[in-house]
């Protein structure tokens, strides 16, 4: 089913100060901030109770003169969406035999692109279940259609025929290298006891083929009562300009509590993922030779983090214009063992969360990891919200996120010129515009036309996109 959002309208309204699901323009750009709203673009007047996950890494993307994204919408069905960015016009198909089938915010949606035969490819639904993959028809991307409807695109299918690992699927991401190549990247297995696997996607045959066993549980961890298994979470994983895959992660060894997390890991491989190196440059793992990454891989800690650090899993990660990696996520300042041992930390340990930034050097040198600032996680029983990374001119680090107590957007930023020391902190968005666990932004607009686009809660129930553009002067 398609339909069309005239946006023009809309975008009168809230100039004028009139509100559409809770949003007030004037509000939104009044603040002295290095961020303009340009443009609200709703989807949907009511979705699903959440639609963002850390891991979604690509959510929203661009190709041509469409942006498309996906959602659930409010009877849990999967929703592809497609806004001409000429007109702010939007056109939605919904998949009804693509189905959310839990009430649970680890299920994501995520989206990728294969440039050379032009179609998108999905992945829904998991924690722990088979492999939901879908795509649309070769062409969709590179010869769009006036109209989109669900008969653009291919019914489920495996990525591949045969015996492979993909019946227990957490984390489904998309990834694309500098050449315009696709990867998709899963769990398999639980929380701390699963390995990850990586596929590659041939466009002109129109077929996967898996790279291996990446990530392996395997490994024994004294410090956790000597743990025999764990999994890898990661902070994104990025191809830089010159067709390097990088990866950082933390290992969680037990599923109750991400109190058992640990240590900044960090490895990089020159041929797509097929045989990889540490931090100094040796090599650790190949895949031809059944041979991943595991935890005793010498070198591939650049941080020892402890357990009981409430070291939070599934940060960000971004690369700057040297192509170094930056990760932002949280943890307590000095490791702090609870009284009670549960899932999450008890109120008084989560009042001492701060953010933390890390960096790489070109010599391989790895900065930072001091506190910057409280998470204000002090909700009772509320989740702590992820976010993201973009890095504006001369390599000014941005790390946005939804502040939950006041609901809306924040941001952090820093200098280069000081080695990312010294941050201040703003509001990005005003109240109208909320959101989840670290709403992914568009990529390939950011790189292309300097546009931070990512998708918002609009009011309360609604869902759509927010375009954003760096203000004069927005540089610390």
């Amino acid at each position: 089913m398609c339909h069309r959002i005239q946006f023009f309208l809309v975008f009168i309204l809230l100039l004028i100060g009139g509100c559409w699901w809770g949003v007030n323009m004037q509000d939104a750009t009044a603040a002295e901030s290095a961020w303009v709203l340009r443009a609200a673009v709703p989807l949907a007047e009511k979705t699903w109770r959440w639609n963002w996950a850390s891991w979604d890494q690509e959510k929203i993307v661009t190709f041509g003169e469409y942006q498309y994204t996906v959602f659930w919408d409010a009877d849990g069905v999967f929703v592809l969406a497609r806004r001409h960015l000429a007109d702010n016009t939007v056109q939605l198909v919904r998949m009804p035999g693509w189905r959310l089938s839990v009430d649970d915010a680890h299920r994501n949606t995520c989206l990728g692109i294969s440039e050379k035969d032009g179609r998108l490819h999905f992945s829904w639904d998991h924690h722990n279940n088979p492999l939901n993959y879908g795509r649309t028809r070769a062409g969709f991307l590179t010869q769009p259609p006036a109209q989109i409807s669900a008969g653009d695109f291919e019914p489920r299918q495996p990525p591949a025929e045969g015996d492979f690992p993909m019946s227990r699927v957490t984390y489904p991401r998309f990834i694309n290298d500098n050449k315009g190549g696709l990867y998709l990247f899963y769990r398999e297995g639980g929380s701390g006891n699963g390995d990850n696997y990586l596929w590659r996607y041939d466009a002109e045959t129109g077929r996967w083929t898996m790279v291996g066993c990446v990530f392996s549980k395997r490994g024994t961890y004294a410090p956790w009562n000597n743990s025999t298994s764990r999994n890898a979470y990661f902070h994104d994983l990025l191809f830089d300009r010159n067709n390097r895959l990088h990866a950082t992660w933390v290992y969680r060894e037990v599923a109750e509590t991400w109190a058992s997390n640990h240590d900044l890991h960090y490895a990089y491989s020159d041929d797509g993922g097929a045989t990889w190196f540490n931090n100094s440059g040796e090599k650790i793992a190949d895949m031809s030779a059944d041979d991943p990454i595991e935890l005793n891989d010498a070198g591939i800690v650049v941080r020892e983090i402890p357990v009981f650090s409430w070291l939070m899993n599934a940060g960000c990660m971004a690369l700057d214009s040297k192509g170094r990696p930056h990760v932002m996520t949280f943890k307590l300042p000095e490791p702090r063992e609870p009284n009670q041992l549960k899932h999450d930390p008890p109120d008084v340990i989560r009042h001492d969360l701060h953010f933390v930034h890390y960096w790489r050097n070109e010599d391989g040198t790895w900065h930072g990891g001091e506190p910057i600032r409280p998470i204000n996680g002090d909700i009772p029983g509320e989740s702590v919200a992820r976010g993201d990374i973009v890095f504006g001119p001369d390599d000014t680090l941005f790390f946005y996120w939804v502040d939950r107590n006041e609901g809306r957007f924040r941001y952090l930023v820093a200098s280069a010129a000081d080695q990312w020391q010294a941050w201040q902190v703003d509001w990005l968005l005003d109240k109208g515009f909320s959101g989840g666990d670290a709403s992914k932004h568009d990529r390939r607009r950011w790189q292309n036309e300097g546009v931070l686009s990512f998708t918002a809660r609009f009011g309360d129930q609604g869902f759509g996109i927010v375009d954003l553009k760096m203000s004069q002067g927005a540089a610390p």
